[in-house]
Formats: C-alpha cells, structure tokens, sequence
C-alpha cells in the first residue's frame, strides 16, 4: 500500500513538470509569434516612408525641372520617371514628346490620358505624381539678421513677411519702412517696389506682398 501511495505521488510530480514544460513552451511560442508580427508591422511602416513623392494638389503648376513620375494602370512598361525640359516638355513611350509644363497635374494627366487613348490603348487609367520641385527661391539683402536665400514653398508661395522671417528678422539697424524688392518681368525688364513693411505689419487692412522667383529683396539702414 505504501509503494502504490509513493507510485501515484511520483506521477503527480512528473505530470505537473510537464504541464508546466508546456505551458512555459506555448508562452515562449505565443511571444515569438507576437515579436514576428511586430517586426513585419515595423518592416511594413518603413516601407511606406521615403517614397520621394511630393504631395501637391492637381491645381500645382508644373514647371521646368520638376521631376514627375508618370504610369498607366496595368501597363507597366510606360511608367516612367522624367525631369520636365526647359522648353516645358517631356518625352513618352508610344506618343513622344509633349508639353506639359505650366499645365497643371490635372491638365497634363488629361492630356496624356488622351493622347494614349486616341491610338494605343483603350480606356487608359494614367496617374501622375510630382517626385522633385524645382527650386524656386528669393534672396535678401541688407540690414537683416541672417542675409541669404529663402525658398519658395511650391504648394503655398511666399510672402514678403514668411521671407524676412526666414531670415530671423530685420536687424536692430535695419529700416522697416524702407524695404526695397527687385523683380525681372518675362520681357526682361526690371522693377523696383519701395515698400513699408512697418504698415504691413501694423496695419490689418494692410496687404502682404506675394513674392516671385528671383525677385531680390534689400532692407536699407535706418538713417540717424
């Protein structure tokens, strides 16, 4: 009787080890499973940073040197990356070359959707996305605290007040009411604004002023 009772404790003892065994092995199992989803979740995220794809909307003006992708649904061989030409065209697979700059991306995806449409394929599905803006910048000179280049945000444009705050304000000596802006018109021509950036600041009513590529910028010196 006293064997039988020391038999059945044994396998008791041993019986409940290997449950525990068990129990400790699925755990383990359940983490690593876990861990292995979070790592794809991980590898998952980083393949969706970094595409390089600007996001503008359809109504951005595409200009010389933006660099644009251009593809048609289930046609892979007529995507194609390519910088826009400085006479505003880019050349296609199948319908060559075409002018698209100063378009904007809604026009011009129009406009390579019917020209593939018209003799190549049927229905095309075409999608145009901005990769790279060229950049477009203003300099400012004179009496400001960081003289230099400011770019112009191609979604957005620029302010004569966002570009003196890119470069930390008019310095101590600077003279806000005498704030001249340089600009080159198409013809070549050039024209000088004499501004009072002290009433654009303080008047409400006050009209900011929209800056353009190349324009120069130069804040005189307060006269003593």
């Amino acid at each position: 009787m006293r064997i039988s009772q020391l038999t059945v404790l044994f396998i008791l003892v041993i019986s409940t080890a290997t449950v525990g065994l068990n129990g400790q092995q699925q755990s383990g199992d359940s983490g690593s499973s876990g861990g292995g989803e979070r790592g794809t979740t991980r590898q998952q995220g980083d393949t969706s940073v970094g595409t390089g794809v600007a996001m503008v909307g359809s109504n951005y003006v595409l200009r010389p040197s933006d660099i644009i992708e251009v593809s048609v649904f289930n046609e892979p061989d007529l995507r194609k990356a390519v910088r826009i030409e400085s006479d505003n065209t880019v050349s296609f697979p199948l319908i060559g070359r075409v002018r698209i700059g100063q378009m904007t991306v809604a026009e011009a995806q129009e406009l390579i959707t019917q020209l593939y449409d018209r003799d190549f394929i049927v229905n095309p599905q075409v999608s145009l996305l901005v990769l790279e803006f060229s950049m477009e910048t203003v300099r400012i000179l004179g009496a400001v605290n960081s003289p230099g280049v400011v770019a112009i945000p191609p979604d957005r444009g620029l302010t004569l007040t966002d570009a003196i705050a890119g470069v930390n304000g008019i310095s101590r000596l600077g003279n806000s009411r005498s704030v001249q802006i340089r600009r080159v018109n198409e013809d070549g021509s050039t024209r000088v604004l004499d501004v009072n950036f002290d009433q654009i600041l303080s008047d409400p009513n006050a009209r900011d002023i929209p800056l353009r590529d190349g324009d120069t910028i130069f804040v005189r010196e307060r006269i003593f």
